[in-house]
């Protein structure tokens, strides 16, 4: 760390003597240091040592804000301390500010290429963005830096259990957990694997020991209390496993409540609700008649994945990422721009409404430059744009590319419900939705209503798969979805497994497997927690002509 000269209230002397000490002692007592840091602050001592220890006592006790704080005014005196940096960047991607944290952890990087720990944020920086491949390179670079780097072995067995790769897994989870039996990433993912292979009964033994944990974090906690739910289902004790689920969800609740469930900033249920409002009080034909102009700006057919999530984007995805002369992409913010412009504030739908075409031109090429971006180019092909909640977002894109094409995907609501419910997610505003079944339902009732309205009163070629249909028929589901979109069909697309090495959603590990239906109709041995929300659904069931007996 630089030995940029403490200042302060004390003399030059005096206060060098005191860094001099906390610095020494930092090398064997960190617990010790911070006191006597907390202690030199006090006295006015300041420099660069002294606020990363006060910020990483904050840090450790989730005082994420105030812990970056702290060290700003440690990059005040040493503005390229690549420590202070990566401390920086894990309070940011805790706050859950990703795109900030992988610009920090970059920026440490190059001031100090031989860290491993600035490395590994990155690599699980990138896997929270689902930049998977960058998240291995990185996490392979921390290990490569530092052989006995438990975080980054923890984070490759991460990788690994998403592919299913068993033995490689367990081989990096324990190797992490030799290094440091406090590394808690490891000890889940050995329960993960245990889940994988279905030895559900060793799964709910470990992590009941997990969640007794006094080290572990809250929100590998409630991760852990998730997944015990995963290994009693997998049993066949249902109602065990749904206590299990909810007292996860209750758990991410409580933990993500001041950012996303305080009663002073509308749930997004009400969000979608209003956007709706404000599209149907605009003049119909300020929607039916695309304006002149307002092309595709690609050499490529186009088409968005929409629906709602868990109803088998992923599925659809990776098929269509299969196919020679289509590619796919999943889930990243292509149209953040024209969303902050027109989706962020009360009014932005009347405005799109009238919006003149050319204005809508530098949000098209900001759209195709992120799309290159992560890694895609779509010249000359089919290119399918994939998010779930972009049904809440139709009426943008058809402002933006009317000439695209949509699928819509649709499985049984109560399985959606259900699923949304038992999965954990990377939170924010929309996901925080899932953390009960009753605020699940509702946001699920608002996106459909939202986009079967959509869906009637824009002009978009509409192609809706059934899940299940896929599930029971791929070769006719999948013939279907390629005439669709003006491709031949091909054998090849049954390899979509083959393709799933890289999905950043929870659903990864599930199409990793191929064609199941073993999530069909998996919501009967959940009935009993889901009759709380069988009215709201009830509507949905019957429209998608699914049986709620």
């Amino acid at each position: 760390m630089t030995t940029t000269p403490p200042v302060g209230t004390l003399g030059p002397d005096a206060a060098a003597t005191r860094l001099s000490r906390i610095a020494e002692v930092s090398r064997h007592d960190l617990a010790k240091a911070t006191k006597l840091a907390a202690k030199a602050k006090a006295d006015g001592v300041r420099s660069p040592l002294v606020h990363h220890l006060v910020a990483l006592e904050l840090k450790d006790a989730s005082r994420f804000d105030e812990a970056i704080v702290e060290l700003g005014l440690g990059l005040e005196l040493a503005p390229q301390d690549p420590r202070l940096l990566t401390t920086v960047g894990f309070c940011l991607l805790e706050l859950n500010r990703r795109q900030e944290a992988a610009q920090v952890f970059e920026r440490a990087m190059k001031l100090d290429p031989g860290s491993a720990e600035a490395a590994y944020g990155y690599g699980w920086t990138a896997e929270r963005l689902g930049a998977l491949p960058s998240a291995e390179s990185a996490f392979n670079r921390a290990v490569k830096l530092d052989p006995n780097h438990a975080d980054g072995l923890a984070g490759l067995a991460g990788l690994a259990v998403r592919r299913r790769e068993w033995a490689v897994a367990r081989d990096l989870a324990n190797r992490a957990i030799a290094v440091s039996t406090r590394q808690t990433d490891a000890l889940m993912n050995l329960a993960r694997i245990d889940i994988g292979e279905e030895n559900f009964e060793l799964a709910e033994r470990r992590l009941r020991d997990i969640v007794t944990l006094p080290n572990l974090p809250p929100l590998a906690r409630a991760n852990a209390w998730i997944m015990l739910g995963d290994a009693l289902d997998g049993q066949g004790r249902f109602e065990a496993a749904y206590d299990a689920y909810a007292k996860g969800k209750s758990e991410l609740r409580d933990l993500y409540a001041s950012e996303f469930g305080g009663s002073e900033r509308p749930t997004s249920q009400e969000v979608v609700s209003a956007m709706l409002k404000e599209f149907t009080a605009t003049p119909a034909a300020a929607w039916t008649s695309p304006p002149s102009g307002a092309n595709r700006s690609a050499d490529s057919v186009h088409a968005f994945l929409v629906g709602f999530p868990r109803t088998g984007t992923t599925l659809l995805e990776q098929v269509i990422a299969t196919h020679p002369e289509m590619a796919a992409l999943g889930e990243r913010p292509t149209m953040i721009d024209a969303e902050s412009e027109f989706l962020s504030r009360a009014g932005g739908l009347a405005r799109l409404s009238s919006v003149m075409p050319d204005l809508l031109e530098p949000f098209r090429q900001a759209y195709w430059r992120r799309v290159r971006g992560f890694g895609v180019d779509p010249a000359g092909k089919v290119f399918v744009d994939k998010h779930p909640l972009s049904t809440i977002r139709l009426p943008l894109i058809y402002k933006m590319f009317p000439d695209a094409k949509v699928i819509f995907a649709i499985r049984d609501p109560l399985d959606v419900v259900l699923s949304c419910f038992r999965r954990s997610f990377n939170m924010n505003a929309n996901m925080y939705e899932f953390n009960s079944l009753v605020t699940t339902a509702r946001f699920y009732n608002a996106v459909m209503t939202a986009g079967e309205t959509y869906l009637e009163r824009l002009p978009f070629a509409v192609h809706r798969v059934r899940h299940e249909e896929m599930v029971e028929d791929f070769d006719t589901a999948s013939i279907d979805l390629c005439a669709f979109l003006g491709v031949d069909w091909t054998p090849k697309l049954k390899d979509f497994a083959n393709t799933a090495r890289s999905i950043a959603t929870p659903s990864g590990a599930q199409v990793a497997k191929g064609l199941s239906a073993e999530g069909v109709g998996h919501w009967r041995n959940y009935a009993f927690a889901l009759e709380p929300v069988a009215g709201i659904l009830a509507p949905w069931v019957e429209k998608f002509g699914y049986s709620s007996a």
